[in-house]
């Protein structure tokens, strides 16, 4: 739910289920869903009774600056809350994880993004120009199928399509233990002459490996240097 003061707020009305985690659909649909669009899931209500001028769309709730994304369950229980210090204007819901989830995805006039989990994990980035509209769904790009696209109008008369975006998760995680699952790591340490269970030397060379990766391995013993 995006809401501001005085004004109207904004449900996105999503599919997972909250006793069992999964769509809240028989078995084999979530493939079919994401061939099928769905119908609007954005659903938009007035919270003063004092604004009479029903020509005013409800969409201007939208246009929030310094505002508050919160995350409702059954309109009286909040779950999360996220406060945002650019002027968003957008609110839209996708899977970016193909976990079965809809994230939320918000856009702001300057291009900052937020897509936001049901568990309160955020992951944003900047889109280099203004953005004028901007929306997110399953679209057929390429392959003839549909996949999570992210649609941006900017002021320069210019339509981006982002299609496949995809994040393998939203929870940040150590690098570490990621490697540890691959079964060369350590047959590569070892080549190395880097003993596995050695953490700070392992750390170090990852590090060089991603920020450095020019300059030989400061934590390789002289032996296995090239004596040339």
């Amino acid at each position: 739910m995006v809401s501001q003061p005085g004004c109207a707020y904004a449900v996105l009305l999503c599919t997972w289920n909250k006793d069992t985690g999964h769509f809240a659909t028989s078995e084999g649909t979530s493939e079919s869903s994401r061939e099928t669009p769905a119908a609007r899931d954005v659903v938009l209500h007035q919270t003063s009774g004092r604004i009479h001028n029903k020509n005013v769309s409800t969409h201007l709730i939208g246009n929030i600056k310094r505002g508050t994304l919160k995350l409702m369950e059954e309109a009286d229980k909040l779950l999360w809350s996220v406060q945002v210090d650019h002027q968003l204007f957008a609110l839209e819901k996708l899977d970016v994880t193909g976990n079965g989830h809809e994230e939320v995805v918000a856009c702001a006039w300057d291009g900052q993004t937020y897509i936001i989990d049901h568990n309160r994990t955020v992951v944003r980035f900047q889109v280099d120009e203004n953005v004028r509209a901007f929306c997110a769904g399953l679209y057929a790009c390429k392959e003839g199928r549909n996949s999570p696209c992210l649609v941006y109008v900017t002021f320069n008369q210019k339509i981006y399509v982002y299609w496949e975006v995809q994040l393998e998760r939203m929870e940040s995680t150590n690098l570490l233990k990621l490697l540890e699952a691959e079964p060369e790591y350590q047959s590569l340490l070892q080549e190395l002459g880097i003993d596995p269970d050695d953490l700070p030397a392992v750390r170090t060379l990852v590090h060089q490996t991603l920020y450095h990766p020019d300059q030989p391995p400061q934590c390789a013993p002289a032996s296995l240097q090239d004596p040339t």
